[in-house]
C-alpha cells in the first residue's frame, strides 16, 4: 500500500512551446563533455520510481528520472546555487492545469561520468512536500539524442551516443511519438480499443486511464466492458504541480489483458482519471526499456522472457489529497477496507493516536510502521468528528 496513493502526475511535467515572445521555447541543446562514450549510471529503485544521483558545484543532489517532463525541474525551496535565469515558459500537469513558471539554466550537472552544460530546468513548487527529492531529469536527456536503457533490476541507467549500441538488444518493439517533447506509446487496454498513452515514469502506477478514454472505450466495447468495471465513486486522486484534479467519477477497472509493445499484461487493477491516460515507472518492474531517439523507437525486455505477465496487483483502496493543507481522504473504494471501517470521501484526518496532524506535508512524513494498527481522528464535511482504527500499512 502506498503512502500516498494516486500522485499520478507528481512531477509529470510537460512543457508547451508558444509564439509569444516574451515567453521562453523549449529546448534541448545542452553541451556534453564527451563523445562516442557509454556510461552505466546506478540508479535507485525506490517506491516505484528512479532517482540518479547528480552533482552540481561540488554538491550531491537526488533526482528523479522522469520521463513524463520535457525537461529538468528544480525545486523552490531547495534552490541550487548558479542558476541564471533564462525567462518564463507555459507549464501543463497532467490534471490539466496550466501556469507560467520560471525557467533557469543550470550549472554544469553532472551524472555518472557524463557532464551536462547548458540544460534548462523550471522552477517549481513541489506538489508534495516532505520528500527526499531534490529535482527532476527530464526526457530532454533522450531528446538530445542519447539512446538509453532503464534496467531497474540491476539498477542501471545506460547511456550512450553511440546510434548502433543497442541494435542487437532483445525484446518487445514500437515506436513512440512526442507530443509536447514527452513520449506516447499505444496501448490497448481492452478489445479493439487503442490510444496513444504518455509514458510517464513520474508516476508509480503502471497505468492509469484517462476518465474520457473510458468513456470512448466503453462506447466501442459496449457490454463487454462491464466485465472490466470493479466499481464507480465519486472521488480525486492525482495531485498535480499547480493543484488536484476536480472532484469526478471515479471507475475502478480490473483488465483482463492490457497490450504494450505487443506484449501483455493480464490482471490489472487500475483506476481513472481527469487527467490524461498514462503508462507509469510500474511498468519498469516487469522488463527493461530502452529508447532509441534518432528512429523514435521504444523495446521492452520482459524479465520473465515470456510474452506475456500476470501483473494481480491490488486495487487502490483509499487515496488522500490536499485540502486547505490539510490532509483529505480524497477517494475510497466502496469495496475496500477502509470503506468498511468507516472512511468517506470528504473526511479530514486531524488526529492519528495522541499526534495532532497541522498539514498534510506532516501527514506525508508520519511514520507509520508495517502492521501497526492506528487511531484516526476524521473531521467529516460537516465538522462532525469519528474515531477509526486502521492499519495503515500492511505486511505484503
Amino acid at each position: 500500500m502506498r503512502l500516498i496513493a494516486g500522485i499520478l502526475c507528481f512531477l509529470g511535467l510537460m512543457i508547451s512551446c508558444t509564439s509569444k515572445a516574451q515567453l521562453a521555447r523549449y529546448q534541448h541543446n545542452f553541451t556534453l563533455d564527451k563523445t562516442d562514450f557509454v556510461d552505466s549510471i546506478t540508479i535507485e529503485w525506490e517506491r516505484g520510481q528512479v532517482f540518479l544521483p547528480v552533482e552540481i558545484g561540488g554538491k550531491p543532489y537526488r533526482f528523479l528520472f522522469d520521463t513524463g517532463a520535457a525537461q529538468a525541474v528544480v525545486y523552490a525551496d531547495t534552490p541550487i546555487d548558479g542558476c541564471q535565469s533564462a525567462g518564463m515558459i507555459r507549464s501543463q500537469d497532467a490534471t490539466g492545469a496550466m501556469d507560467t513558471v520560471q525557467m533557469v539554466t543550470l550549472p554544469p550537472l553532472t551524472m555518472g561520468q557524463l557532464t551536462l552544460t547548458g540544460c534548462q530546468a523550471t522552477i517549481q513548487h513541489r506538489p508534495v512536500k516532505g520528500r527526499n527529492i531534490d529535482g527532476i531529469i527530464g526526457f530532454n536527456l533522450i531528446n538530445r539524442g542519447l539512446s538509453a536503457k532503464i534496467d531497474v533490476h540491476n539498477q542501471l541507467l545506460i547511456l550512450t551516443d553511440r546510434k548502433d549500441f543497442f541494435n542487437r538488444e532483445q525484446g518487445f518493439e514500437a515506436r513512440y511519438r512526442l507530443k509536447f517533447h514527452v513520449p506516447y506509446l499505444e496501448v490497448s487496454p481492452f478489445g479493439k480499443y487503442k490510444e496513444w498513452t504518455l509514458f510517464d515514469t513520474g508516476s508509480r502506477q503502471l497505468y492509469t486511464m484517462s476518465h474520457k478514454s473510458f468513456e470512448a472505450c466503453d462506447a466501442k466495447a459496449g457490454d463487454l466492458m462491464d466485465s472490466q468495471v470493479e466499481g464507480r465513486s465519486m472521488g480525486r486522486h492525482a495531485i498535480g504541480h499547480f493543484g488536484v484534479e476536480a472532484l469526478h467519477e471515479v471507475v475502478f477497472l480490473n483488465f483482463s489483458q492490457m497490450r504494450v509493445c505487443d506484449y501483455t499484461f493480464s490482471n490489472l487493477h487500475t483506476l481513472t482519471t481527469q487527467g490524461e491516460s498514462s503508462l507509469g515507472a510500474g511498468m519498469l518492474d516487469f522488463g527493461a526499456v530502452i529508447f532509441n531517439p534518432r528512429k523514435k523507437r521504444v523495446r521492452f525486455q520482459p524479465y520473465n522472457q515470456q510474452i506475456e505477465v500476470s501483473v494481480n496487483n491490488q486495487q487502490l483502496d483509499i487515496a488522500f489529497v490536499p485540502e486547505k493543507g490539510m490532509p483529505s481522504v480524497g477517494l475510497v473504494w466502496e469495496q475496500s477496507e477502509p470503506y468498511r471501517l468507516g472512511f468517506r470521501q470528504g473526511d479530514i484526518i486531524t488526529k492519528i493516536d495522541d499526534t495532532p496532524i497541522r498539514s498534510f506535508s506532516h501527514f506525508v512524513a508520519y511514520p507509520f510502521v508495517i502492521g501497526r494498527v492506528y487511531l484516526f481522528i476524521v473531521k467529516d464535511p460537516r465538522g462532525f468528528s469519528r474515531e477509526i482504527c486502521w492499519t495503515r500499512l500492511k505486511a505484503r
